[in-house]
């Protein structure tokens, strides 16, 4: 691990299995932390050390992650669902059971409006077999999430990878477009 402020060398560790992510990620009490996943286990460490906090089972083995601003951690992989974990307990918070009909490549947090003082309510999903889609994260704890739009690529994809400021979704002929626009409001015309 580099300390890139002082440019040197924090901590070396030997690992049992090979990571196939790392993410930085601060809890809910603010606590810097980065998580590493390694086949069907995320483990929870903490900054400072890399002492582990919380060892996560996913069951099946994680692709990829995305962590959100309000400690929770998006995990998605082999079981074709999307996990939130809560990071301050390592438990799971809430679950889109299902959420692609094979396996999930990628997962992206969008971010929210007012440049990260408010929680976001998007994220999206993309699955190996092209298909991707945005969700309402606020109905994930009701047990029946919001899907808000869907696009099929019909391409192997293999991550995803986005961010937004202010955003749009809008859905035309089987498109799907997240539109950033940096330092312009967005007007609509029918």
């Amino acid at each position: 691990m580099l300390n890139l402020a002082r440019g040197r060398r924090s901590f070396a560790c030997h690992l049992k299995r090979p990571a196939s992510a790392v993410a930085y990620a601060e809890d809910r009490d603010g606590g810097d932390r980065f998580v590493m996943a390694a086949e069907e286990k995320v483990g929870v460490h903490d900054s400072v050390d890399a002492r582990i906090i919380h060892q996560m089972d996913c069951g099946k083995r994680v692709l990829a992650m995305a962590p959100a601003k309000n400690g929770v951690l998006y995990t998605r992989g082999e079981d074709r669902c999307v996990t939130a974990w809560d990071l301050s307990s390592g438990k799971v918070s809430s679950r889109i059971e299902g959420a692609h009909a094979t396996r999930v490549k990628g997962v992206v947090v969008f971010d929210n409006r007012k440049g990260g003082s408010e929680l976001s309510n998007l994220i999206a999903s993309a699955s190996s077999d092209g298909v991707i889609r945005i969700w309402d994260i606020r109905t994930i704890g009701n047990g029946k999430p919001t899907l808000l739009a869907e696009a099929n690529t019909k391409a192997r994809l293999t991550c995803l990878a986005g961010t937004s400021l202010k955003c749009k979704s809008q859905k035309l002929h089987n498109v799907v477009s997240i539109v950033h626009y940096p330092n312009k409001s967005i007007t609509e015309t029918s």
